[in-house]
């Protein structure tokens, strides 16, 4: 439109909050995830975006209901999406194929996972030489695994913390199997010697992992298609329990946002901005850059985000009904280290989960309750 832009970045997360709470405001600041939007909404550090979402004419019926769903707190607007992330199952047509199971059927239940993993897991004089699944790698994914139990750490309402629930104990106890079995020692010594995650040495790229869980970058030129395009492996939904078929498809959304400061100089020219971000052409223009998943329904009908059958499993979940998020609050940061604590006693020293969940809960409550005002 004629407007110059200045870009900065990347920007360490201290700079943002110096920025934030200075006297020169960026104009619009772009966001890794949504972690920090309720802390900086309760500092009053990022301004509530509806009035700049109506003026600005950004149609919110063009969003995705998944990653939109993160951007609301206290019932406001305090970001909007930019393109997003979600999770599915990656696994290795070849290991399967060794290990007598059909190569182009995935599992369908968390109990065929279960069950598969067993089959491609190799152990040779108690040394793990291939392990078939492992939940925590490359890092947590706690938030999928929950939901496909049929919990939230959060009530739905936000108000109350549901750590220490039957289903996030049996949540993390299904997950401490894949270390207790083989030995938690001997699965982490395993680890520790595979590549990097950018590197063709990576567990599932190297053959030594059977099935992972990644996202919709996967795929992609800068990370299969560059570092491993000869393997062969399928994408798939993430399995569902099979008492429960209502949750097939069951995926976690969450990804780029975009928040304008507080003291931002000239909201006008903010929204402008983030208006012009928010197009489909421009979602579509970014996105299909990075494969990543578009926000915008309309950009989603851009031919560059179908050519790939593969990328199409995450588009197609992302647009799912049982596409959900993990809740937004204030004390995400506190909820997120009491939780990763947890499951690095659970999963990688075989803890019982239950007294830790309890603990955690009785932690984090009282933190919730103050920025609620209701301690």
């Amino acid at each position: 439109n004629g407007i110059k832009v200045q870009v900065n970045a990347p920007v360490e997360e201290e700079k943002i909050i110096a920025a934030l709470s200075g006297n020169e405001t960026p104009d619009v600041l772009v966001l890794s995830g949504s972690d920090n939007v309720g802390t900086w909404q309760r500092e009053k550090l990022i301004a509530p975006l509806d009035d700049i979402i109506a003026s600005s004419k950004i149609d919110l019926s063009d969003f995705y209901p998944a990653p939109l769903g993160l951007c609301k707190y206290g019932g406001k607007f305090y970001s909007l999406p930019w393109g997003t992330d979600t999770y599915a199952l990656f696994w290795n047509k070849d290991l399967f194929e060794d290990a007598k199971l059909d190569p182009e059927k995935p599992p369908l239940t968390i109990e065929e996972l279960t069950s598969f993993a067993d089959k491609l897991t190799i152990v040779e004089g108690g040394t793990v030489k291939q392990v078939g699944f492992i939940p925590d790698f490359s890092w947590s994914h706690t938030d999928l695994y929950l939901k496909m139990f049929g919990s939230s750490p959060l009530n739905a309402d936000r108000t109350k913390i549901t750590l220490n629930t039957p289903e996030m104990i049996d949540c993390l106890k299904w997950q401490q199997q894949f270390y207790t079995k083989y030995g938690a020692d001997n699965v982490l010594k395993f680890t520790s010697a595979l590549g990097d995650y950018m590197s063709p040495d990576q567990g599932f790229y190297a053959g030594k992992i059977a099935m992972m869980v990644d996202g919709e970058w996967q795929p992609g030129p800068n990370f299969i298609q560059k570092l491993k395009p000869e393997l062969n492996y399928g994408v798939a939904p993430f399995p569902y329990p099979a008492a429960h078929p209502e949750r097939k498809n069951t995926n976690m959304v969450g990804g780029t946002m975009v928040v304008i400061p507080a003291g931002a100089k000239d909201k006008a020219a903010s929204g402008k901005l983030l208006a012009w971000m928010m197009s489909p052409d421009i979602v579509a223009e970014e996105m299909a850059f990075n494969y990543n998943l578009p926000t915008s329904k309309k950009a989603a009908q851009d031919s560059r985000f179908h050519e790939n059958k593969k990328f199409e499993v995450f588009l197609n979940l992302m647009g799912d009904p049982n596409a959900s998020t993990w809740p937004v609050t204030a004390i995400n940061a506190e909820l997120n280290t009491e939780l990763g604590a947890v499951e690095e006693q659970v999963l990688h020293a075989g803890a019982d989960p239950a007294p830790l969940l309890k603990a955690a809960e009785e932690k984090l409550q009282p933190e919730l309750d103050k920025t609620l005002g209701t301690s």
